[in-house]
């Protein structure tokens, strides 16, 4: 079952990872709630948003939001914001907007960028692979029809089936 290691730290080890993970959990705070409150204020923020594009001769996109349920959401939203810096950085700038709040320091926007390399990993990862294969939208068909490299497909066929095997056979 699940174990939360947080819990088996005593009260100081608890208070220091803390500390250390705060930052992290600032930085990762502010990007949703931009994604939400544009999508969500279609007289005022997003029509800014979309001047703001428009003057970077960029195309007319929204940030994908943060879905729990939806595995890498988090991924494809840092990617676009780090893709949008410049979007980003000006439209939490407008005075106007009430955005300042959620204005991004450079260290935040590092730790977004070391955070998005990790996330980018998980795609190659063997329950990434699985969970794929197994999800009702995908199965191999999908996989085939999109085009995927066989050597990807058939390793992810035999993890599932290695799973299968090994975890659920026998009950």
């Amino acid at each position: 079952g699940f174990v939360d290691e947080v819990k088996l730290l005593d009260k100081k080890e608890q208070a220091a990872l803390n500390k250390e993970i705060r930052p992290v959990k600032l930085a990762l705070v502010k990007v949703p709630k931009l994604a939400y409150k544009t999508i969500h204020s279609t007289t005022i923020i997003l029509p800014a948003w979309h001047a703001i594009l428009k003057d970077l001769s960029e195309p007319q996109t929204l940030m994908p939001r943060d879905v729990a349920t939806w595995w890498n959401s988090t991924f494809d939203m840092l990617d676009y914001a780090l893709e949008h810096r410049e979007a980003v950085d000006t439209v939490m700038q407008w005075q106007d907007l009430s955005l300042q709040k959620y204005e991004l320091e450079d260290n935040e926007w590092e730790i977004l960028q070391q955070l998005r390399d990790i996330l980018k990993l998980t795609d190659r990862s063997h329950t990434y692979q699985i969970s794929m294969v197994l999800h009702p939208q995908h199965k191999l068909l999908y996989f085939k029809a999109a085009d995927w490299e066989d050597n990807w497909i058939q390793t992810a066929e035999q993890l599932v089936r290695e799973e299968f095997e090994c975890s659920y056979l026998s009950l």
